[in-house]
């Protein structure tokens, strides 16, 4: 009897060991497989494509002429499905040189797909397109052309498109989505304008402006093309412009921001005040001292007092 017992814990010992092994080895099988496809693959971008809360992926292939590109969407399931895919060349940029050699693709928010292509050293040219996702398409929202000037800050012209032309070239009629689109960033631009100007205001009241985030170079221009500079908000922008060199790297943006109101208002005084001290915080200050001088100069046109113009604008032109 303790023999039989013996022999079926034995058994029974074998059989757990041989379903352990087999699924260890099924579980080998199946992490080869993934890892063999992930070496088939491409350059690839991985993102949230379609605004699922799910990662996808974007594969690129480079041919001769042209790039294509296939888009995979992940499931629940772990599963990736190509259900996309577009070329493009050459001639689908204006702006560029070589385009296609300086060509790059990234995620954007949820829901989008964002490339381009960016030429050459310092005073380069980027030229960008925007997609957004529905009706289980991407289709063109937004294009942007950056060019960097000679005091290294990009002058960025922004175009909003209808969502009329799909990433793979077909055309549809998409007005009513368009309408909500467009008032839904109008509305997030206006509170965007809004909440940063009291966000900065309270921060530098409260000496913590340096851990307040940069507003950058896209997020301006996105705000200014929605929420034009205009007599009744160019207060707020001024504000935004001054607060926002106290960040991390902000004076770069604010820079950008204070030529757009001054070329909007020339005689605005205390603008010129804030782009010399943006310039001198970013080293140029050859740039800066133009700048001064400009400021001083409009001071006495305007008849201001200039005993209120600060010293070191006097020290910083000598």
């Amino acid at each position: 009897m303790n023999k039989i017992l013996y022999l079926l814990v034995i058994f029974q010992f074998a059989n757990c060991k041989q379903s352990a092994d087999k699924e260890l080895r099924s579980k080998r099988i199946v992490e080869n497989k993934i890892i063999n496809n992930q070496k088939k693959l491409g350059d690839t971008i991985h993102g949230d494509f379609n605004n699922d809360l799910i990662t996808d992926y974007m594969e690129i292939i480079n041919n001769n002429s042209d790039k294509i590109i296939n888009i995979f969407l992940g499931s629940s399931a772990g599963k990736f499905d190509l259900v996309k895919n577009f070329s493009i060349s050459n001639d689908d940029f204006s702006e560029v040189e070589n385009p296609l050699q300086n060509f790059f693709i990234s995620k954007g928010k949820p829901g989008e797909i964002i490339y381009g292509a960016s030429c050459c050293a310092n005073f380069k040219t980027t030229e960008t397109y925007y997609y957004k996702f529905f009706k289980n398409n991407w289709f063109l929202f937004k294009t942007s052309v950056s060019n960097v000037e000679g005091d290294f800050i990009p002058a960025i012209s922004i175009e909003i498109n209808d969502l009329s032309k799909s990433i793979d070239g077909k055309v549809a009629t998409n007005k009513t989505e368009y309408n909500i689109e467009i008032t839904k960033l109008k509305r997030n631009n206006l509170e965007h304008l809004l909440n940063y100007d009291k966000k900065y205001r309270t921060a530098y009241k409260n000496k913590t402006l340096k851990f307040v985030n940069t507003l950058g170079f896209d997020e301006l221009a996105e705000m200014t093309y929605f929420i034009p500079i205009t007599e009744a908000n160019v207060n707020s922008y001024n504000d935004i412009a001054f607060y926002n060199s106290f960040t991390k790297d902000g004076n770069n943006s604010s820079i950008f921001l204070l030529k757009k109101i001054i070329h909007q208002f020339p005689d605005r005084v205390v603008a010129y005040l804030n782009l010399g001290d943006s310039y001198w915080a970013n080293e140029n200050k050859e740039q800066a001292e133009i700048v001064y001088k400009k400021y001083i100069e409009i001071m006495k046109t305007q008849n201001k007092d200039l005993s209120k113009i600060p010293q070191r604008v006097f020290e910083r032109i000598k």
